[in-house]
């Protein structure tokens, strides 16, 4: 063989072998940023005894924002919350493993306390990088009740990495991928999927049933957020004018769930000729101390939140208990009403303002202002 000759061949090899390495690890390297992760690098949401982790709606709040970060990092993501009750007694790992226990020991770690610290999301919205000043720490722990990811889908600087993930940027936000993350993070215990089953079957016994869901929270006791004294009759009416009166084949089912445990028992004599549900005395908020068992009284109210992503119409109070609830089913907006201002600006002047209000269609995200 001509040297001439044998040069190209070997010279063709070389390249070809070249191109071949170099689209291998492309293709390596595009299934790492989308579905890999950082060896020994954990972040992890946390809510312990001595913490103030607000209700359940708070801690979802922070739990999905530092999954969200988990995503943007490239970190395995964790979840530890152990006030009331150890959430594993009630939820299990669906489809992530999140047990914090697959942390080895002595590891290196950093605690960030955001808790509601809403002016982190103006730093959230304009930076270049996320959590890069501690990037060397193994574990990262976030302690938070709101929603402080959201901001990431209007920043520039991560748009290429959520497109990598397989996210449109601009719905990088919870009330379109709750659903989503809540699947493939949770699912009930045997006991409770058990009694989740029964009590479907009960609520929507054929295909053509429907279910209305009324959430209803008054508020704490003399506080400025406390909501109006009649408020139980006006959600009764409301839902009774706007869907029951042509109800002559009895598809609809109501279930309630509140603060005030009174407000059933209203719902049931108001609704007699109707399929009533209810949890009994889940009106509580698990931040407050009881003298009850605490894993009861978080176990009734994640429940109720569980069911919830059944209602096809939702009749919800401003809180995020209800909006989250709703956010939880594969349509967050449809069929949806929020009793709240109708003027949504007297909000952004007085978050807590809830004195005489009205039921607001939320059929899109920017109807009502929800923090």
């Amino acid at each position: 063989m001509r040297p001439k000759l044998k040069y190209k061949i070997l010279t063709m090899f070389v390249i070809t072998t070249f191109l071949m390495i170099f689209i291998s690890y492309k293709l390596i390297e595009r299934q790492y940023l989308k579905y890999g992760r950082l060896v020994n690098r954990y972040i992890s949401f946390e809510c312990n005894n001595d913490d103030i982790c607000g209700g359940w709606a708070d801690r979802l709040k922070g739990l999905f924002s530092t999954y969200a970060f988990s995503l943007i990092t490239n970190r395995t993501f964790l979840i530890k919350i152990t006030k009331n009750c150890d959430l594993k007694n009630i939820l299990i790992p669906n489809k992530i493993l999140w047990y914090s226990s697959q942390v080895p020991n002595s590891v290196s770690n950093k605690t960030l306390n955001y808790a509601w610290n809403y002016n982190l999301e103006i730093e959230f919205r304009n930076s270049t990088t996320i959590l890069k000043e501690i990037s060397n720490e193994n574990l990262i722990i976030i302690k938070s009740g709101f929603m402080f990811s959201n901001v990431l889908s209007e920043n520039r600087n991560f748009q290429e990495r959520l497109n990598q993930l397989g996210y449109e940027p601009s719905k990088f936000k919870l009330a379109f991928q709750l659903r989503k993350w809540y699947q493939d993070l949770f699912r009930l215990n045997k006991r409770l999927q058990v009694k989740y089953d029964k009590l479907l079957k009960q609520m929507k016994p054929t295909v053509n049933s429907k279910l209305i869901c009324a959430q209803l929270r008054m508020g704490d006791e003399g506080h400025v957020g406390e909501s109006d004294l009649d408020m139980g009759s006006k959600f009764w009416n409301f839902i009774n004018q706007t869907f029951l009166i042509d109800d002559k084949m009895n598809k609809f089912s109501i279930f309630i769930t509140s603060d005030r445990e009174y407000f059933k028992k209203d719902a049931e004599l108001f609704f007699r000729n109707k399929r009533v549900f209810y949890t009994g005395n889940s009106s509580l908020h698990v931040e407050r101390p009881s003298d009850s068992n605490q894993c009861e009284n978080l176990e009734k109210v994640i429940f109720d939140f569980h069911l919830m992503q059944n209602c096809d119409i939702g009749v919800v109070s401003h809180s995020g208990f209800g909006i989250l609830a709703m956010w939880n089913r594969p349509d967050p907006f449809k069929d949806l009403y929020v009793y709240t201002k109708k003027n949504q600006d007297e909000l952004r002047q007085n978050y807590w303002n809830r004195k005489n209000l009205t039921f607001v269609k939320y059929g899109n995200l920017d109807d009502i202002y929800f923090l």
